[in-house]
């Protein structure tokens, strides 16, 4: 007995990386919705304080904007931005 097509989407959903809530829509990254809004408002920051200063850590970051280590590790990871070593 197998199952039809329609279920196919159910078993082949993931988990959110960041929460690791389940997900069942496509997500660019891996992200449920409300993590993929932090994500992304998390990215326009540093954006923002990485034009200004270029050279910052990430735990410079962390102290100036208020973003945990984990995001920023999380957005290096998806390589939505570089840092020089």
């Amino acid at each position: 007995m197998g199952y039809s097509s329609e279920y196919s989407d159910f078993y082949a959903s993931k988990t959110c990386k960041k929460c690791k809530c389940l997900i069942t829509k496509p997500s660019v990254y891996g992200y449920c919705p409300k993590c993929e809004t932090e994500m992304d408002e998390a990215y326009a920051k540093i954006r923002n304080h990485l034009e200004i200063y270029p050279l910052e850590t990430s735990y410079g970051l962390q102290n100036a904007l208020g973003i945990s280590i984990k995001t920023i590790h999380l957005l290096l990871q998806d390589k939505r931005f570089t840092m020089r070593l």
